[in-house]
């Protein structure tokens, strides 16, 4: 089958395939955290008066400006999407590098009440709720390692030209993240093209303008 990754629905389409066909069984094994893992710590969180469920403190430089307001918290669940490509500076090197995330995003810590959809851009896509409907594409601002076994914390702000005109979204935090590193098999040029997801789980924090 011809992969073609691009910031489109149709990519959306292909990576999904990918997952039914790649990750059933690693999703049963990945060991993904409970809830309890990502409710250790409650906080009054940056310029906003929900408490959030915290799993350790958001560093300052995750921090969301001025002008912002918490619209929901989420918790995610899905796959860190990896394929293998060729370096553009040494024809000879290879790597594995993420080219998608997919995840959904639930309203409970216990991963239930789907509320958003979140897939390539990185792009999350309400499901359910007054904002039905709504897309919002990110682009990466800061991002911390928290934990060596884990995916970063990020910083993300909302792309206007690339989001639906009726999106309310300015930023996205993603923390308390668990799993969804690089696959650790080799990355040679045998194996270009090859795909591989990895089962994660985190925290999704949206915000709007106050």
């Amino acid at each position: 089958m011809k992969k073609t990754v691009s910031k489109n629905f149709y990519c959306f389409v292909l990576i999904s395939f990918v997952l039914v066909m790649t990750s059933c069984q690693k999703e049963q094994n990945a060991g993904l955290k409970s809830s309890n893992d990502v409710q250790g710590q409650r906080s009054s969180h940056a310029n906003g008066k929900p408490e959030v469920l915290l799993c350790s403190p958001i560093p300052d430089s995750l921090n969301v400006p001025e002008g912002n307001k918490l619209l929901i918290q989420t918790f995610a669940r899905g796959v860190q999407i990896y394929e293998v490509k060729r370096s553009t500076a040494n024809p000879n090197v290879f790597s594995w590098v993420n080219i998608a995330p997919f995840a959904t995003l639930y309203a409970k810590p216990e991963f239930v009440d789907p509320v958003i959809n979140h897939f390539t851009g990185p792009s999350w896509e309400f499901i359910k709720g007054p904002h039905r409907g709504e897309r919002v594409v990110g682009t990466k601002l800061q991002g911390v390692t928290r934990d060596p076994t884990a995916i970063q914390w990020l910083l993300l702000k909302a792309v206007d030209s690339l989001s639906s005109p009726d999106n309310k979204v300015t930023f996205v935090q993603r923390i308390c993240t668990h799993g969804g590193l690089a696959p650790t098999t080799i990355a040679d040029e045998a194996h270009l093209g090859q795909l591989d997801s990895i089962p994660y789980t985190a925290s999704y924090l949206l915000y709007t303008r106050n």
